[in-house]
């Protein structure tokens, strides 16, 4: 009997010992949450605000195969007002139903089995969701990225017809 009214005196003395409770109450959580606030931010270039890349036009013989591709059509993006260091664009849109790195072609589309490839300034393919490679943002605020585009094969055989697709940007300050 007397080995039981022991225990029970040393458990509930290590309950009200301090070091053994925890920091926090049971169930609270810690979130630091952390940022700078500044006075100038990036914009696009006004003639680059709302874009048209014209991928042109393609005989299906020229995307018989899936990974086909056609030639690669440039386009940049021009930034001011961009904090010191360097920025990035993430390109984001409908992503193709089998390729979700490439960008899929809009509703009023009628083209299929194709998709439009975003390349980065090297030509290596830009994924959607992924940050472009960095460029320096100059002593006055400006950077220009360098992209391409281009349409290529989802699959063999693709069909003929209008291939538009639409994407979004964000600009990345580094």
């Amino acid at each position: 009997m007397k080995s039981v009214k022991l225990c029970v005196t040393l458990l509930a003395g290590m309950l009200m010992c301090p070091g053994v409770r925890a920091d926090n109450a049971l169930g609270a959580v810690n979130i630091e949450l952390f940022g700078n606030v500044v006075d100038y931010s990036c914009v696009v270039e006004a003639a680059d605000s709302d874009k048209s890349v014209e991928l042109g036009r393609w005989a299906t013989k020229q995307l018989r195969n899936a990974g086909s591709t056609t030639s690669v059509i440039p386009f940049t993006l021009s930034l001011t007002g961009c904090p010191p260091g360097s920025a990035s664009i993430t390109f984001a849109g409908k992503a193709d139903d089998s390729d979700p790195t490439l960008l899929g072609l809009n509703g009023g589309s009628n083209a299929s089995r194709v998709a439009v490839e975003i390349r980065d300034a090297d030509r290596s393919r830009l994924p959607l969701q992924q940050a472009s490679k960095e460029v320096t943002v100059d002593a006055l605020g400006n950077a220009t990225l360098q992209f391409y585009a281009n349409y290529i094969a989802t699959a063999d055989n693709p069909q003929p017809g209008k291939a538009d697709a639409d994407a979004t940007f964000m600009i990345n300050y580094n």
